[in-house]
C-alpha cells in the first residue's frame, strides 16, 4: 500500500485569533521567491467581519495585502520568535521539534513563535503527497471503474470523473478519498455500509486490498 506522507510548506503559514470559544481564520503570510519577499494577506471574511482587529498598527484592514521589504520579514512577526541569545532557546526549539540552527523564520514562526502575548496565533500548514492521478493509479491496480469507486466510497461519479481529471475544485472531496486510500481500516468500515452497491467481485478485490494493507 502507498503512504502518502505530511509535509510542513516552509513558504506559508495561517493566522488564526483565538478567543474563549473559537478560532477565528485572520489570514496568511507566503514567502514569494520570484520577488524574495513574504507577503502577507487577510482573509475578506475577517477584514470586513464586525469583531475583526488589525494584526498589528502596520497592518490596517483597509488593505487586504501587504509586501515585506526585499529578502525581509515583518519585523512585527520577527520580534514573536525568541532571541537566539535568550539561555533558554535552545529548550524552546527542542520542546517543539525544531532544528536550533533553523533559520526559515516561517517554520520559526510556526513553532517556537506560535502563541505570543496577543490573541492571534500561527498554525504551519501541512501538505501531503496525494495527487489526483493516485486514484486512477489505484483503480487501474485493481482493476475497478469509476463507477464502482465512487458507489464503494459513497462520492459523486461525476466528482470523480472531475477530480481524476484535474479539473475538479472540490477538496473535501479529494481529502475524502485520500483518508480512505491512505487508512484501511476507515476503507473497510466504508465497504461495510456501500458495498453492496457495486459488484461482489469488486467488492472482494478492495477488502483484500485493504485488508492486506493492514
Amino acid at each position: 500500500m502507498t503512504h502518502y506522507q505530511l509535509m510542513l510548506d516552509k513558504t506559508r503559514i495561517h493566522i488564526f485569533q483565538e478567543n474563549k470559544k473559537r478560532r477565528i481564520y485572520v489570514g496568511e503570510i507566503c514567502y514569494k521567491a520570484t520577488e524574495d519577499c513574504y507577503l502577507f494577506f487577510y482573509d475578506d471574511h475577517y477584514r470586513y467581519s464586525k469583531n475583526a482587529i488589525p494584526l498589528g498598527p502596520e497592518f490596517n484592514l483597509f488593505q487586504s495585502i501587504y509586501c515585506s521589504e526585499k529578502g525581509k520579514m515583518f519585523p512585527i512577526f520577527l520580534d514573536r520568535i525568541p532571541d537566539r541569545n535568550n539561555p533558554a532557546y535552545a529548550d524552546y526549539c527542542r520542546s517543539q521539534n525544531v532544528a536550533i540552527d533553523e533559520t526559515n523564520p516561517i517554520v520559526l514562526l510556526g513553532t517556537i513563535g506560535k502563541r505570543g502575548p496577543s490573541s492571534f496565533i500561527f498554525e504551519p500548514i501541512y501538505q501531503t503527497n496525494f495527487k489526483p492521478s493516485d486514484i486512477t493509479k489505484f483503480r487501474d491496480r485493481l482493476d475497478i471503474t469509476q463507477y464502482d469507486f465512487a458507489h464503494a466510497f459513497h462520492i459523486s461519479q461525476a466528482t470523480l470523473q472531475r477530480i481524476e481529471a484535474g479539473k475538479s475544485k472540490d477538496d473535501s472531496a479529494l481529502k475524502k478519498i485520500e483518508i480512505f486510500l491512505t487508512f484501511p481500516d476507515v476503507a473497510l468500515w466504508q465497504l461495510q455500509q456501500t458495498g453492496g452497491t457495486i459488484h461482489h467481485q469488486t467488492l472482494m478485490r478492495l477488502r483484500r486490498y485493504f485488508l492486506e494493507s493492514m
